[in-house]
């Protein structure tokens, strides 16, 4: 399932707490980088291997470097008086004491890099204590990304962020690393990334069966770790509750859409999605989110689903649903 489709899935719910079934009979898998589903399947996992194979893949740690554990805290700093509060997917400490932050992130907006250093120093800020001597462990943040981030590198897909000075890391002891999932999917449509064999590569493969609700490569099913990722992803594990949290605005989805909608009709070109105005939808959605709403739609219709549900969750009009 992918972004678009999640969201269609919780404006049906809106409707009709009992539509999740019907998605459940249509999709196998969950959006993963919905926060809700992330959360439950690379933090609530006991041993948290999930969580530190990919961790691993992304930041490219091996051997003694290799994140061997790690156990997680709060994902949250209040803020002080009138600051803003810190929430990060997850946080962690490493069996070495570096800290981990993993932070997945289905819209860009304006703000999105300032966040980004807002969250990483909260997280410094609360590593020195009083008598201590200022001295910070390694702290890793890593972006997981559902949109392109770095337009200006089109076959790049992990990108390693540091402080330079004179061409040398300025203090190499925080890494940002980000990776636009999105762009990745693209370049293995291309052919371009078919022949990257890294760990990171393998992982993003197996995220992709799941979004794109792909067959499972030889390769995928035969590695342990993503039998496991996708068994643990299946939509039918989910709970209503979960969804019905996401359709009240305890996760920061629907805050993210309205952002990237917004800035979709600024820019007319955003990934935002519908707000039950064909207009809007025009304006708002990339052609590629259409043709995915368009599929949708027609597996709604093809279920027969009540066409008043369909109209609502695709924002498309009833006589474009009748021509699919």
């Amino acid at each position: 399932m992918n972004r678009a489709q999640h969201y269609s899935l919780l404006r049906a719910m809106e409707i009709d707490k009992k539509n999740l079934l019907k998605y459940q009979e249509i999709y196998n898998y969950a959006y993963i980088l919905s926060d809700g589903i992330f959360k439950i399947v690379f933090a609530e996992e006991k041993d948290h291997a999930l969580l530190i194979s990919l961790v691993n893949a992304m930041l490219d740690l091996h051997d003694g470097d290799a994140i061997k554990d790690i156990s997680l805290e709060m994902q949250e700093f209040p803020g002080v008086f009138t600051k803003k509060d810190c929430i990060v997917d997850i946080i962690g400490t490493t069996n070495a004491g570096e800290r981990v932050l993993v932070e997945v992130q289905q819209q860009g907006d304006d703000f999105y890099r300032d966040r980004v250093e807002y969250y990483t120093s909260r997280v410094i800020e609360n590593q020195v204590h009083t008598s201590e001597k200022y001295e910070l462990p390694r702290i890793y943040f890593l972006g997981l990304l559902d949109f392109t981030l770095f337009p200006e590198e089109p076959q790049k897909y992990i990108h390693h962020v540091d402080e330079m000075c004179n061409g040398r890391k300025f203090f190499p002891k925080i890494q940002k690393i980000f990776v636009e999932i999105e762009k990745f999917f693209r370049l293995e449509e291309k052919g371009i990334s078919t022949n990257d064999n890294s760990e990171a590569a393998q992982w993003l493969r197996a995220i992709k069966v799941v979004i794109n609700e792909e067959p499972v490569p030889e390769k995928i099913m035969q590695n342990e770790t993503f039998r496991r990722l996708l068994d643990s992803v299946k939509l039918i594990n989910f709970a209503e509750e979960l969804f019905n949290c996401e359709v009240k605005n305890v996760t920061d989805l629907m805050a993210e859409h309205e952002i990237g909608f917004a800035e979709g009709k600024k820019e007319g070109h955003a990934e935002g999605f519908v707000q039950g105005k064909t207009e809007g939808y025009a304006e708002g959605v990339s052609e590629g989110e259409l043709k995915k709403t368009r599929e949708m739609a027609k597996s709604l219709k093809e279920q027969n689903v009540a066409m008043a549900i369909i109209v609502k969750s695709s924002g498309l009009s009833e006589e474009e649903i009748n021509s699919l």
